[in-house]
């Protein structure tokens, strides 16, 4: 088994195993199993860059770590993604060996 067929096999049976790390969600109207975590106050603080994005979106950061097959297309910047029925926008998304790293912003009422 070469490097690409372990990480393959690693995907589903740890990281996206329910049993450990993952959950199922509703992304975008997809049922899947994925890890969703949302970004601590430290975390945020020790970003060295400062979001400059959308000037109606403040609140809530959250990552979704999903499989490309899953979701069927990559999401873009800016676009509307709903986790959980929840709107959130996509502030970047990268792809790494089969596996989609999805930052969401989402509003939290009351701000701005």
């Amino acid at each position: 088994m070469d490097f690409k067929e372990m990480v393959a096999a690693d995907i589903s049976a740890v990281f996206l195993n329910p049993a450990e790390f993952a959950e199922e969600h509703d992304l975008n109207g997809t049922r899947c199993l994925c890890v969703v975590e949302g970004v601590t106050a430290r975390e945020g603080f020790q970003q060295s860059e400062k979001y400059k994005g959308y000037d109606v979106v403040h609140g809530a950061m959250n990552v979704v770590h999903v499989k490309k097959a899953a979701l069927g297309e990559m999401p873009v910047e800016g676009e509307v993604f709903k986790v959980d029925g929840e709107i959130h926008y996509v502030h970047s998304c990268a792809e790494n060996m089969g596996m989609l790293t999805i930052c969401l912003r989402a509003n939290i009422s009351g701000w701005g």
